[in-house]
């Protein structure tokens, strides 16, 4: 196998390891800075080992030269001192210590051959670290600003089945755009040509009025945009005689199950503003969406079950086999206000999880309490 074989297949290995486990990008990108330098120091030392032996056959090799010389030169004095026989037991000494060199000889051709590869590697590994160094301060920075927004996201989550609310705010939004612009409307009468002289103070109060105005538009389209979003995707309990029945909507199929999730924590618990103690992360297939809808009800309540831990947030992404990957973020059921009945079991009667005509999605459960 070769040098830089070998050190893929073992970066690839801790990686998938750390991948399996890991559900935030910031540690995954600390913990792959921490094996590349890890791996960076193993190859270093791979390459002093294979050089101490090169150097190491190097000498020996030296020494058999030496060896085989002073036998050759001892085979010259036996024969002149008439013993023959010694001569032949001293050259037949000296043709096994050269075959011992030639031997050697292959062995630093080798040893050399991997140092110079295992000194490439480590060149190129190193430029790696120092470019992942740089890189993953930024990953980190760019996913600790997209969970704030996530977090904005889920703080709107409890006013998202509630279209009227946001109607109301769509509508205060729209007011309060149309004071700016009567304001604008009345800062650009004052700048026509032939409106009275304005000092520089007036002058920049006025301007920086347009430049307030502009940023206020701005904010205003950000929030109409959000409650749109967040209108289109949520979740309500709705009581039976012995059960609960769970229904959510959202854009997309993953989207809704996690608000099915959602909804069957808040129908017996109360976690926001919690931290969570762990996260785990489960692929799930099946064979349609309705059986992808049961299996992920009851992942939640198997882990309230044989972990007494509940979720405090939940995400929900698409995989490539047309199944799902759910991510969790537990506590423990201790630290969580418990206001109903917990949930026994997913019932397999009325399920329901497919799109409307428009494409957006709808999900039915009836869940025993």
């Amino acid at each position: 196998m070769s040098t830089a074989r070998r050190i893929a297949e073992l970066y690839e290995a801790k990686m998938n390891a750390v991948l399996d486990r890991a559900a935030d990008p910031r540690e995954l990108a600390d913990y792959s800075y921490a094996q590349l330098r890890e791996l960076l120091a193993e190859v270093q030392r791979d390459t002093v080992q294979v050089a101490a032996s090169r150097k190491h056959a190097e000498r020996r090799v030296s020494e058999l030269r030496h060896a085989a010389d002073r036998l050759g030169e001892q085979a010259e004095q036996a024969v002149a001192a008439g013993r023959p026989d010694l001569a032949r037991q001293a050259l037949s000494r000296r043709a096994a210590l050269r075959a011992q060199v030639s031997g050697l000889r292959d062995q630093q051709n080798a040893l050399l051959a991997a140092e110079r590869k295992l000194s490439a590697a480590e060149r190129q590994l190193r430029a790696k670290v120092e470019e992942f160094g740089v890189r993953k301060e930024t990953i980190k920075a760019a996913y600790t600003a997209a969970r704030a927004q996530a977090s904005i996201a889920e703080a709107f989550t409890g006013i998202s089945g509630d279209v009227t609310n946001a109607d109301v705010a769509a509508r205060w939004a729209e007011d309060e755009a149309a004071g700016l612009e009567a304001r604008a409307s009345a800062l650009d009468d004052l700048l026509v040509p032939g409106a009275a002289a304005l000092s520089d103070e007036q002058l920049q109060a006025q301007l920086d009025q347009i430049s307030t105005r502009a940023e206020v538009d701005e904010e205003l389209a950000r929030l109409r945009g959000r409650l749109a979003s967040e209108a289109a995707r949520g979740h309500r309990t709705v009581p039976h005689t012995a059960d609960l029945r769970i229904e959510a909507w959202a854009p997309t199929r993953e989207e809704c199950l996690a608000e099915a999730v959602r909804g069957l924590v808040d129908s017996f618990a109360v976690v926001a503003g919690r931290r969570p103690h762990g996260r785990t992360k489960r692929h799930i297939r099946a064979r349609s969406d309705e059986d992808l809808l049961i299996a992920v009800i009851d992942e939640v309540i198997y882990r309230l079950d044989a972990d007494a831990m509940v979720p405090v947030s939940v995400a929900v992404r698409p995989a490539r086999d047309d199944g799902v990957v759910l991510f969790l973020a537990l506590i423990p059921v201790s630290e969580a206000e418990i206001i109903g009945a917990a949930p026994k079991a997913g019932s397999l009667h009325d399920l329901r999880c497919a799109p409307d005509a428009a494409g957006r999605w709808s999900c039915g459960v009836t869940v025993d309490v």
